[in-house]
């Protein structure tokens, strides 16, 4: 670790010190902007979690009350929470006990006329 440290030493401890002088210790504006830079975007906007993250995309695609979103039915938490915070209702589908990941076979018969989207 210190001979990979010395190779970016000056670096590293101008952005310490910068971060000790501003007491910014989470400089979102900055990472969202280099960030951007990065991936060659406009904007970038950081969130908290990955709870965050979905229900914005989620926002964004315009899901709301009425709309059905199909997921798997061991999908983490943060899948259903996402859904359910834009109002709209999670459909659960079960996994395939091979894979573990939403049965494919299984999908057609959860969908109806309010189905927007399968989050996986």
């Amino acid at each position: 670790m210190k001979a990979q440290y010395q190779t970016i030493k000056t670096e590293v401890d101008a952005a310490i010190a910068e971060v000790i002088g501003n007491t910014a210790f989470v400089n979102a504006r900055g990472f969202e902007k280099e960030y951007a830079e990065y991936i060659g975007a406009r904007h970038c906007v950081g969130v908290g979690n990955g709870t965050d993250a979905l229900f914005m995309a989620m926002k964004c695609l315009g899901f709301g009350p009425g709309d059905e979103l199909i997921t798997a039915a061991n999908t983490f938490i943060a899948t259903a929470e996402g859904i359910g915070w834009t109002g709209a209702t999670p459909v659960f589908v079960d996994c395939d006990p091979v894979t573990y990941n939403i049965d494919p076979s299984k999908i057609e018969a959860a969908i109806t006329d309010k189905t927007k989207a399968i989050v996986p």
